[in-house]
């Protein structure tokens, strides 16, 4: 095959990727898609604007006036995907305006749940020890800056500075074998068969890792399991409360869901018959909440909760060799006793 023929088919194939990769536009045009700049190439721009103050600058600044309406979420980004105290730097993809007016951080950061409560409580233990050893507490002054103080340069100022060391538990090899080589890890298992993979939305564990992570969250995980102590302080119980526009002591005050519920309060009105039941007796909250049908006169999108639940009989055991089913002899005691049938013999005997 002739060069001319290879370097049209080379130009076919070309246009070809591109009409099935490129963006879409409007009128037809399409753009490849922008490959990834280095980060040297964003911080040139970031120093390069600013000072503002040029005449340079002049023709650019409706565009950093439109990119204000966006500076809350792209802090929101920013805060979003802060590292972790157990993780020493973290380099996150960022999307950002060729004239440097704003720039967002292009990443959602997804964690799996079991991990990342055992992440805090190992940081939490940690934390601890940091700040009874008070090495790296310090008092910071407020305000950090003047006024008139400009920005600090990230280039000038922090990128040659060595971050502080992270925060990590050690982590026995034994004890701790089954989550000990992933368990700093930036999104850990991401390759693995317990996760599905890079988008990190799903994920399965195995038993020993699930019993190592319930143990390393034992100093944040609740004691609480019975759903009869969250009576009344549960989600059902606020929507209940937002609808019918009350605000249950010690609980969240909600907007009111429905405007029009003040006009059925009144003891008489067009609406009411003269022949009404009037309670003068103020009833309380936690009874027009947990009866909405009952002490409303008009109730709308109320949930109806539990009234009670089974007790729950559980009590975490302190010690770790304890078997998995451990009966606590805090919980209905057996005392030994022995039972006598009707012929004086003995029947049977209970084993203390």
């Amino acid at each position: 095959m002739e060069d001319a023929e290879l370097q049209e088919k080379a130009c076919k194939w070309a246009a070809l990727q591109r009409k099935r990769y490129a963006t879409k536009r409007a009128f037809g045009a399409s753009e490849p898609p922008k490959e990834d700049m280095p980060p040297e190439h964003l911080r040139k721009i970031i120093k390069d604007h600013g000072d503002m103050s040029s005449k340079k600058f002049r023709h650019d600044k409706r565009v950093y006036l439109g990119a204000l309406k966006f500076v809350p979420h792209a802090v929101f980004k920013l805060l979003e995907s802060m590292p972790m105290p157990w993780e020493q730097v973290r380099d996150v993809p960022v999307l950002y305006h060729v004239t440097g007016a704003i720039s967002f951080v292009n990443e959602t950061p997804r964690v799996i749940e079991p991990v990342y409560i055992a992440q805090w409580s190992a940081t939490w233990i940690m934390q601890r020890r940091e700040k009874r050893d008070r090495r790296h507490f310090k008092r910071m002054r407020f305000p950090p800056f003047d006024d008139e103080e400009p920005p600090l340069d990230y280039t000038d100022n922090l990128l040659d500075v060595e971050p502080l060391e992270a925060i990590q538990l050690e982590l026995d090899p034994e004890e701790d074998a089954p989550v000990a080589r992933w368990f700093y890890d930036h999104k850990a298992l991401q390759y693995t068969k317990m996760v599905n993979g890079p988008s990190y939305k799903s994920w399965t564990l195995g038993l020993p890792v699930m019993a190592t992570l319930y143990r390393l969250a034992g100093q944040l995980l609740s004691d609480l399991t019975d759903d009869n102590y969250f009576y009344l302080f549960n989600k059902e119980a606020f929507f209940t409360a937002k609808a019918l526009n009350l605000a249950i002591p010690g609980g969240p005050k909600f907007e009111p869901l429905f405007r029009d519920a003040d006009t059925y309060d009144d003891d008489w009105n067009e609406f009411n018959d003269i022949n009404k039941l009037i309670i003068r007796s103020p009833i309380r909250t936690e009874y027009r909440v947990a009866f909405p049908y009952l002490y409303h006169s008009r109730p709308r999108k109320v949930r109806l909760g539990p009234y009670h639940s089974p007790m729950v009989m559980y009590i975490k055991a302190e010690d770790p060799d304890l078997p998995a089913f451990y009966f606590d002899p805090l919980i209905h005691p057996i005392s030994a006793h022995r039972t006598r049938g009707g012929g004086g013999g003995r029947a049977g005997a209970a084993a203390p």
